[in-house]
């Protein structure tokens, strides 16, 4: 594989690490940028990307700009004098100047097949919405969001139980075995890129807090989708006794009766009545406790007749 000259990586969450792994020996050299510390866990202590951190378990030049956009970001850039940019997932956008840093064309690798799921959580778009196949997209950047001409894409098809941090690590360990094999070429000028069909794309933005809470009036299947897709954050979540429950890991069942959704329903399984069909219960986890197996939760309920949160709460 030819050697690609001075190449600059942008990239924060876990998925970009396999691939970052590959290209100090690809790399004449290699600077990495990533988001700097941030508080996490509830001590609120800082915490590295995880991109960040491998960088410096690694020894590798690294820069962590709380804004690309920033003077100082844009002359560290231009100071050192990069080839070619390549980004997976970093977080940020790369403004036109900064695109235009380097002489070859800039790639972003992106965790879906596009231009289907552009935006911020592509994985747990994927599942969400039951695609049977998953895929790595390597795409030029431009200006607009997950928008440029792809180079390559390579699909992933899936069981339909897949959760999301799993999902995630299957595609990122792809991206690493085959992004690689076309640096080369973008090192030499002959990669060729073929403009996205904006007509058929969908965008995903940024999930939050209230998209974990659990709706059962909805399908037993939709629910199985939304506990497997929004792991680890913000999880998927009903509320019992007026504090929140998380649904770590669930299944659809069949089930008939007339009871209202939310409610536990008879029988040894704690199984949930939804709109249709119940969910099975298999790992849940009460609010400030660690997660616990369902049945061992429901064996510690004081009482036999319970109906899990029907309403979104006000805050």
């Amino acid at each position: 594989m030819a050697r690609l000259g001075r190449v600059v990586f942008l990239g924060s969450g876990a998925f970009a690490v396999p691939l970052l792994a590959q290209l100090p020996a690809l790399s004449d050299a290699l600077l990495v940028v990533s988001a700097p510390n941030r508080p996490a866990g509830r001590g609120l202590q800082p915490r590295a990307a995880p991109i960040a951190a491998f960088a410096r378990e690694r020894g590798l030049a690294l820069a962590t700009p709380t804004r690309l956009r920033s003077d100082a970001a844009r002359e560290q850039l231009r100071a050192f004098a990069p080839d070619g940019l390549l980004l997976a997932a970093y977080g940020q956008i790369v403004p036109a100047d900064m695109l235009a840093i380097a002489p070859r064309p800039p790639l972003n690798v992106h965790p879906s097949l596009l231009p289907r799921h552009r935006g911020a959580a592509p994985v747990a778009a994927t599942i969400l919405a039951g695609d049977p196949v998953a895929g790595v997209t390597l795409m030029v950047m431009t200006e607009h969001l997950d928008a440029g001409p792809i180079v390559a894409q390579w699909p992933l098809p899936l069981s339909g139980r897949e959760e999301a941090p799993d999902l995630e690590a299957r595609l990122a360990q792809l991206a690493a075995e085959m992004v690689p094999l076309l640096l080369g070429p973008w090192a030499g000028g002959s990669l060729v890129a073929t403009p996205q069909d904006d007509s058929v794309a969908s965008l995903v933005r940024p999930f939050t807090r209230a998209d974990g809470w659990i709706d059962w009036e909805r399908d037993a299947t939709a629910i199985d989708r939304q506990v497997r897709a929004l792991q680890p954050w913000p999880g998927a979540w009903t509320t019992f006794d007026g504090l929140r429950l998380h649904v770590r890991r669930a299944r659809p069942v069949e089930a008939v009766g007339d009871l209202p959704a939310g409610t536990l329903l008879p029988g040894d399984d704690p199984r949930i009545a939804c709109g249709t069909d119940a969910l099975l219960l298999e790992t849940v986890q009460p609010e400030g406790r660690p997660p616990m197996g369902a049945d061992d939760w429901r064996r510690g309920l004081l009482r036999d007749h319970i109906r899990l949160g029907t309403q979104p709460p006000t805050a």
